[in-house]
């Protein structure tokens, strides 16, 4: 094999590794994202996980002197769409650079680390996949 050959394949393996290693912390951090919100002045507080669904859930004492039951739901409903909002925008801030376009890791599911296969046979496609023009 040609010297400039086997240069520009290392290059390539260098760049995929070190895209894949990226992918693989993003994903990380993605698995560990989780949102707390108030509403009603502080009466209700929620917690949601990375897929929005709620995992905690806080009255304060006082609530029921204070709210209705049309008023809490209003205010829980309120609080859990805060804090879904807040896990939204830190999935799109923790992929933004790396997820390529419609992967907005909504709902969690979406394994980035499928993107980039661990052995890069097909070269082509994997310098697509990086953006790395041919020379």
């Amino acid at each position: 094999m040609r010297a400039e050959w086997q240069a520009h394949i290392d290059e390539l393996l260098q760049t995929y590794q070190e895209k894949r290693r990226q992918i693989q912390e993003m994903q990380s951090r993605l698995e560990t994202i989780e949102a707390s919100a108030e509403a009603a002045d502080g009466m209700v507080r929620v917690k949601v996980d990375r897929q929005g669904r709620l995992t905690s859930l806080e009255f304060d004492p006082r609530v029921s002197r204070k709210l209705g039951s049309e008023e809490l739901a209003e205010a829980v409903m309120e609080a859990s769409r805060k804090a879904q909002a807040d896990v939204a925008e830190q999935m799109r801030a923790a992929m933004q650079g790396l997820a390529p376009e419609g992967a907005s890791g909504e709902g969690g599911g979406f394994d980035l680390a499928k993107l980039l296969p661990e052995r890069p046979d097909d070269i082509e496609a994997v310098r697509a996949r990086l953006g790395i023009q041919p020379k």
